[in-house]
């Protein structure tokens, strides 16, 4: 997949084609959450040193939206296979479970690796400069949009995988992350708020 510009991607998004579709969003409104960050600690005395690492978040989740892309695009492929022998139903079986598995495990990387973001949040919160707080307040919107699509697009695969062990350990992962993650959101946004009205 190549590069689009953003116009192009939102053209495409708007399309019949099922990809890019929101596990695809989820990875750009991460990619975007910690861009944000990277800018307001760029803006931040003391706080410049983050901002390579930020961007190392930053292109990792940039990567995920087309990960997402390539493994959807996979599951249709597996579910496009012939079917007309016994043999031919059960590679199609098969392919069409591996493909769900790695169609379940992007976004899932993409909840993991969302949680690192939040220590740099923490910091700019407490520190981060005051005239960019609703550029912090944004990022944190990003980050709870972008873990919740995640979330939905590795639950929609689960309900299709029959491998238990691999759905069970899967799941109980993903609702800690989405707990913790909007929690986490919803009482930060509540100090960002406050930063906002009263200063």
């Amino acid at each position: 997949m190549i590069d689009r510009s953003l116009k192009e991607y939102i053209d495409e998004l708007s399309s019949p084609s099922p990809t890019p579709g929101g596990g695809s969003v989820g990875n750009i409104l991460l990619s975007f959450s910690a861009s944000l960050i990277a800018m307001v600690c760029g803006l931040t005395k003391g706080l410049e040193g983050y901002v390579i690492e930020l961007n190392n978040l930053k292109d990792k989740f940039y990567s995920f939206h087309y990960e997402d892309e390539k493994s959807f695009n996979l599951v249709m492929e597996a579910y496009k296979l012939p079917k007309n022998s016994d043999e031919e139903k059960k590679i199609r079986k098969e392919k069409i479970q591996e493909a769900l598995k790695q169609a379940s495990i992007v976004p899932f990387n993409s909840m993991k690796l969302s949680k690192e973001l939040i220590p740099f949040l923490n910091i700019l919160i407490e520190k981060g400069n005051k005239n960019a707080i609703s550029d912090v307040g944004v990022s944190i919107l990003n980050l709870k949009s972008g873990v919740l699509s995640s979330y939905f697009n590795v639950m929609i695969n689960l309900k299709s995988i029959k491998d238990e062990n691999f759905v069970n350990s899967i799941k109980k992962e993903v609702e800690e992350i989405k707990k913790y993650i909007v929690n986490w959101c919803e009482n930060s946004l509540n100090k960002v708020i406050k930063e906002i009205i009263e200063g």
